[in-house]
């Protein structure tokens, strides 16, 4: 099963994605900071890679742009509130989600963002 790096520094917002995730099958690394995040996606390896786009020290965008300096082969999908797509964000997201989508609309834009990169 693909393995999934999620980043949020919500706890609570965290624990839920991380359980939603693995009750779908997905092997799911946990990280609150961007630092940490890096660190982990430095020494392991993962499928895809989920984002909150607000977070302290270092956006989701920021650390998406990172993750994809290291390796731009992951997709990777960035969580907000925000409806409309900030243009800052083509060509670095894969993939835009709304907290609000709810899990079924999450898993099956994993399933073809995953589908799409094998």
């Amino acid at each position: 099963m693909p393995t999934i790096l999620c980043v949020d520094d919500e706890p609570t917002a965290l624990a839920v994605r991380k359980r939603v995730l693995e009750s779908a099958g997905y092997q799911v690394a946990a990280e609150r900071s961007a630092e940490e995040a890096i660190r982990l996606f430095r020494s392991e390896v993962f499928d895809l890679v989920i984002l909150d786009y607000w977070m302290p020290n270092m956006n989701g965008l920021a650390l998406a742009r990172e993750f994809k300096r290291i390796n731009p082969a992951v997709p990777i999908v960035i969580f907000s509130a925000l409806s409309p797509l900030p243009d800052e964000t083509i060509g670095v997201a894969d993939r835009w989600i709304l907290k609000d989508e709810g899990p079924e609309y999450l898993l099956n834009a994993l399933k073809s963002l995953l589908q799409a990169h094998s």
